[in-house]
């Protein structure tokens, strides 16, 4: 009988984040979700990943944006193909990728379902975009070149097939797709869902709590009270241009998930819209949680625990 615990983001190409992982407590009747950007280094990944195998009883994954830049050592051709093969190298070293049912400590069933996903940008995807014109105040609204965002150098995609109308799919909407077998009714208890990418508008800005868990997740680390935002913390651009899809959401209430678990934004959330639990937990790069900014890390000590509390 287990708990489930959640994380995101752990972006182990930083040493001290791979010492973060190998230093996690054994939790071996434990399950844990883990929402994309490991690495994207292959190698890297699986070794993080069978890390975590050996200290949970079950681990779920699903790859981020990280995961499928195409670098000097992949054999991929293209993105997609390469996530088809961590898909695969998931498969044999135990962790799941797939729907499974956890029988929690309360012996109550609950199913964890991994959604696939990629952001709607504003120009490919404007009926599916997470986009907000301007963005913040502080945010400067350039075209992902523009703004050295990695995946328009890194990522590398094949020409998607047409439709019989014509158009081509945008890449969120591609990613949608591969979900529609979970797409089901057949689940017989309460479900989790999780992504890498964000599924509504609303998670972007920090909430008053938001910026209260900050200054709380300081104190816990020995650092004074923040004389700053989160908004203002960090690389400023119009993070909605990358930031998910409101495919995500549509999925993800079409099934009736209660919880639902994503990463990507470097942000942590948890918040309840609409009856549905959101709730995002990064560990992020160094200096993020080095300053708190990834909150609850230092609180719960790594994975935070999400269901099934004893």
């Amino acid at each position: 009988m287990s708990r489930v615990f959640a994380i995101s983001d752990l972006h182990t190409d930083y040493e001290a984040n791979m010492g973060f992982v190998e230093g996690l407590p054994i939790r071996s009747e434990d399950v844990l979700i883990v929402a994309g950007d490991v690495s994207d280094d292959i190698p890297r990944l699986i070794e993080t990943l069978s890390i975590l195998k050996a200290k949970y009883k079950e681990v779920y994954f699903i790859p981020g944006n990280h995961e499928l830049w195409i670098n000097k050592n992949d054999i991929a051709p293209n993105s997609l193909v390469k996530l088809f093969e961590i898909v695969r190298h998931c498969a044999a070293i135990g962790v799941r990728t797939e729907p499974g049912k956890v029988r929690c400590l309360d012996g109550s069933d609950v199913w964890i379902v991994p959604l696939y996903s990629w952001y709607a940008g504003p120009d490919d995807d404007p009926k599916n975009t997470l986009y907000v014109p301007g963005g913040l105040s502080s945010w400067k609204d350039l075209t992902l070149k523009e703004m050295g965002w990695s995946d328009a150098y890194f990522c590398k995609w094949p020409q998607l097939k047409r439709r019989a109308s014509g158009s081509c799919p945008s890449l969120a909407q591609l990613f949608a797709d591969m979900n529609t077998e979970r797409l089901t009714n057949d689940y017989d208890a309460p479900i989790i869902t999780f992504s890498h990418f964000v599924p509504r508008p609303e998670l972007m800005r920090a909430s008053v709590q938001d910026e209260s868990e900050i200054a709380l997740e300081r104190n816990i680390m020995g650092l004074p009270s923040p004389d700053w935002k989160e908004k203002e913390f960090g690389t400023r651009f119009n993070f909605s241009r990358v930031a998910g899809s409101n495919i995500l959401d549509r999925q993800l209430r079409k099934i009736g998930s209660m919880l639902h678990v994503y990463g990507h934004q470097h942000r942590n959330r948890d918040r309840t819209i609409r009856r549905v639990r959101y709730v995002s937990h990064c560990l992020g790069n160094p200096r993020e949680h080095g300053e708190g900014i990834t909150w609850g890390i230092a609180t719960w000590a790594g994975p935070k625990l999400i269901h099934g509390h004893a």
